[in-house]
């Protein structure tokens, strides 16, 4: 029996099922062909099956050999290093210019706004509209008009975008928009402010 070449590296092998008569002549074929099924392409496991070759004795059953080609893990080329959490950004608008307004001669806005709900940023939008439209002759407002009321009568000027509430009331025709950032409070609107917001109203 001849003996086999020296290994020169190592293989990895798994054997499924492996029942077979083999003769000692043929061991070396065998395993060549096992070595050979190791060196094919890497991909999805591939089963190769070897027919016995027949003893000297001539008495055998069919027997088959599988061999199992090892798929590599592949985690080793995957980064799985984790990511810092994105943080969220918040994007900060300019808070609007102060305009020029009398505030506290008659009516004052003050006074206006006693006895009338202000239980939301909008309801206070929609009564420094309906002072500035009805006591200061000014019907088209800007932000910066109804920044200038918040900052006077001392409500909260927290708001990142004061344009925002004016666009929402303008989408529930509380106000129409003559021109780009421009706001006009309509009759809908002054009846709002002027029925609905009063306290006890019903």
């Amino acid at each position: 029996m001849a003996k086999p070449t020296k290994p020169t590296g190592t293989s990895r092998i798994k054997f499924i099922m492996f029942d077979a008569e083999i003769a000692d002549d043929q061991i070396q074929s065998v395993t060549q062909a096992i070595t050979n099924a190791l060196r094919g392409p890497a991909g999805a496991p591939v089963v190769r099956r070897l027919p016995a070759s027949t003893p000297a004795n001539g008495h055998s059953e069919p027997a088959e050999v599988e061999v199992l080609d090892e798929v590599e893990d592949e985690l080793d080329t995957v980064d799985v290093t984790p990511t810092a959490p994105r943080q969220k950004t918040v994007r900060k608008v300019k808070a609007p210019d102060i305009v020029e307004i009398e505030m506290h001669a008659p009516v004052s806005l003050a006074d206006f706004a006693k006895g009338k709900d202000d239980g939301s940023q909008h309801k206070k939008f929609m009564i420094a509209a309906a002072w500035l439209a009805e006591h200061r002759s000014t019907p088209i407002v800007t932000d910066g008009h109804i920044y200038t009321c918040f900052r006077s009568i001392g409500w909260s000027t927290a708001i990142n975008d004061f344009g925002q509430p004016l666009r929402e009331l303008k989408g529930r025709k509380f106000f129409t928009t003559p021109e780009r950032g421009h706001y006009e409070i309509n009759h809908i609107g002054l009846d709002y402010v002027n029925k609905k917001l009063v306290n006890g109203a019903e």
